[in-house]
């Protein structure tokens, strides 16, 4: 029955309902990374870097999620649903602009954690700046346990990605500062970049 029941919460981020308030709570236990089933290398990678995390960093209990379509992570992220997701550049870009194919869902104040090989691992700007310093951390010391180099910040040999800036957490922890003892605002907190006027 346990398991039934979990196999059930699961599989609610790929939905994005909530029902019987369910859903709140499984956010509040578990840190989430969503991917999407049209892009399986994105599953692949997620549920290798919520193994790590698991392991490496257990007060997470990370999990990987697969939403259906591109769409859905954008609306999951957009409305704080969801707090991560591994997302390709271009795509992540887009969201953050408000351009098509995420035209209704941006813009969004999107920031990312670290680059991992094809894909941006990204959260919105609000997310905790000790959560984001932590896993940046985590990540960069489990990177030979991961199947995709990790590329925190642009070098010279590599084109800058100024699309999505570094959030200030995890830039924090790369460029040598403690972990904050506090949340670094980083934008307006919202998930939109511009308020719509009118």
């Amino acid at each position: 029955m346990l398991r039934l029941a979990l196999g059930g919460l699961i599989a609610l981020p790929a939905t994005g309902h909530a029902p019987y308030g369910q859903w709140g709570v499984y956010r509040k236990r578990f840190l989430l990374i969503l991917t999407t089933k049209v892009d399986p290398p994105s599953f692949a990678l997620g549920q290798r870097l919520a193994e790590v995390l698991a392991e490496r960093l257990p007060d997470s209990r990370a999990r990987v999620s697969r939403a259906p379509h591109k769409a859905r992570v954008a609306s999951l992220i957009s409305t704080g649903q969801l707090d991560l997701a591994l997302m390709r550049p271009d795509d992540a870009a887009a969201l953050r602009r408000g351009l098509p194919p995420f035209a209704d869902y941006g813009p969004v104040q999107l920031r990312r954690l670290v680059g991992l090989g094809d894909f941006l691992l990204v959260c919105r700007a609000d997310f905790p700046a000790r959560h984001a310093w932590l896993l940046a951390r985590t990540i960069a010391e489990a990177i030979r346990d991961l199947p995709a180099p990790l590329t925190p910040v642009p070098t010279l040999a590599q084109k800058p990605d100024s699309s999505v800036p570094l959030h200030k957490g995890a830039r924090a922890y790369f460029t040598g500062e403690p972990m904050p003892d506090r949340e670094l605002e980083d934008g307006a907190g919202h998930g939109h970049e511009h308020e719509a006027g009118g």
